[in-house]
């Protein structure tokens, strides 16, 4: 049995490599499939989502209700088996609320238990409280002064469970230990987005490309999510290009580098003196979410090459980016983060009385690992499960 080639951008695109995608066949595989930093241990293999309850995710406000009557009011939004926008659409029809008046601070799974922070007028205080729906639950709303927005969050915390492993639980749980302990001795995780951000089979990746590259006149109606899956096509080039040369955890010449006590950029003049700084954990190297008024690397130096290269690869110039404007601002990103409060456990089989059972419809879900850990706003925590979940066809040392 031949394994299949790796996909190409003509495959998922439906555009030819080269000038048109902006891209080569073996970036784009690349990006579709990241090799893992612990590629050299066994993974557990499994599935994730046998049922919602088996991916729960908990919002963490970045502030609570400031108690000012009479403008907005926040509250937590807890749904099933649907999107973030389906559920704030069920509520605002049911409390004849505009859309637009609700606001979210992100967007969360659909195939999942999810809790998250809503904020909604003043006016529906009596609307939210008589609300009801059988897939979704709100909170006691309490005052606040102004509506919620987009990245108002610190983090996410999650509980995944995998099932169907490959190994027996108490194999698997000694595997998944042997993972996080590399990912520890590495770092931390790779701050990688997720495949969620290029669509089914990255097609949206040449696309978000060609629209940063300045193809975005012809290109309007996605501008937001194809700007998106561009830039997040650059980061995770520029993240996986410097793991392959082993500068993950190497300061540069240039390098824009985060403090982790308040967050603030600068850029790194001395290597030796910021890598000391790094190894202590007291900074951490950013890279970049590529726009026009992106913190950059001064010209000459190394890492402002490696930036520059990344695009060069691309056929996205700073000029395209330049003249996108304030729809393209750019930001930095750090290459690596560490899950918080991170617990692992075995989770017991649950038998599933509902359904009816079948070769595709269990009724009894086998057991497995539940994994529970914090990620910072942004991060994916499938970037997490799919180091612990691969490859499976290697020997436990």
């Amino acid at each position: 049995m031949h394994a299949d080639p790796p996909p190409t951008i003509a495959d998922r695109a439906g555009a030819p490599a080269g000038a048109d995608a902006r891209l080569s066949d073996a970036d784009f595989a690349l990006l579709c499939s990241p090799p893992r930093v612990t590629a050299a241990l066994p993974g557990i293999g499994g599935r994730m989502r046998c049922r919602p309850e088996d991916f729960v995710v908990h919002e963490i406000p970045a502030y609570g209700p400031d108690g000012r009557e009479g403008a907005h009011l926040l509250l937590t939004l807890r749904k099933r088996r649907l999107t973030t926008e389906e559920a704030v659409e069920e509520v605002a029809r049911a409390c004849q609320i505009p859309r637009i008046e609700i606001g979210v601070a992100g967007l969360k799974d659909r195939e999942a238990i999810t809790e998250q922070q809503i904020s909604a007028p003043w006016s529906a205080r009596e609307a939210l409280a008589a609300f009801r729906h059988p897939a979704i639950e709100l909170g006691p709303a309490a005052p606040h002064s102004h509506k919620l927005r987009r990245g108002h969050l610190k983090g996410n915390r999650f509980e995944v469970t995998i099932r169907d492993l490959v190994v027996d639980v108490d194999a698997a749980l000694a595997r998944v230990q042997a993972k996080l302990d590399a990912l520890a001795a590495a770092g931390g995780l790779d701050n990688l987005y997720g495949g969620q951000r290029f669509g089914d089979g990255g097609r949206n990746i040449a696309r978000g490309l060609r629209y940063l590259a300045g193809e975005g006149a012809r290109m309007r109606r996605k501008a937001d999510f194809l700007v998106s899956a561009g830039q997040s096509t650059l980061f995770n080039l520029y993240l996986l290009e410097r793991r392959a040369r082993g500068l993950s955890r190497t300061v540069l010449a240039g390098d824009i580098l985060r403090k982790t006590t308040s967050g603030g950029l600068f850029e790194c003049a001395d290597p030796a003196v910021d890598q000391a700084r790094l190894d202590a954990g007291e900074v951490e190297i950013t890279g970049p979410i590529y726009g026009g008024k992106m913190m950059a690397p001064s010209e000459g130096t190394p890492s402002a090459d490696l930036e520059a290269a990344i695009l060069a690869r691309t056929g996205v110039t700073q000029t395209a980016l330049n003249a996108l404007g304030r729809k393209v601002p750019g930001t930095r990103r750090p290459l690596q983060l560490t899950p918080t409060d991170l617990q692992i456990r075995a989770a017991p089989a649950v038998e599933l009385a509902s359904r009816a059972p079948g070769p595709h419809n269990p009724s009894l879900l086998s057991e497995g690992v539940c994994l529970s850990f914090g990620l910072p706003a942004g991060a994916y925590a499938t970037q997490l499960t799919h180091e612990i979940q691969g490859p499976t066809d290697l020997e436990t040392p």
